[in-house]
């Protein structure tokens, strides 16, 4: 299927291979990453699955200052704008 990327120092390490799932620890969760190419604004963008159980919990974009990312919640879309990598994994990583 995919293999699971990570940095050394532990920071996720986002792939930019177009349409190829890859599975990352982030936090205690494994997730597939899937980046998707630049959307109509020329921003990257992943699409991030629960990678053993199929639910989508979110698409990722990246910015000119930091990332948004449109998360799947019991209770409909929450939105977190313009964050760190490192918020991103708290956000993701429980």
């Amino acid at each position: 299927m995919s293999e699971m990327q990570q940095s050394v120092d532990g920071n996720v390490v986002l792939s930019t291979q177009r349409l190829v799932p890859r599975v990352q620890r982030i936090g205690g969760r494994e997730i597939e990453v899937t980046f998707l190419g630049n959307n109509t604004h020329g921003q990257p963008t992943w699409i991030l699955w629960n990678a053993t159980e199929p639910y989508l919990i979110g698409v990722l974009r990246q910015g000119a200052i930091g990332y948004t990312f449109e998360q799947r919640t019991s209770t409909g879309v929450m939105l977190h704008e313009e964050i760190s990598m490192r918020r991103l994994q708290r956000a993701i990583g429980a």
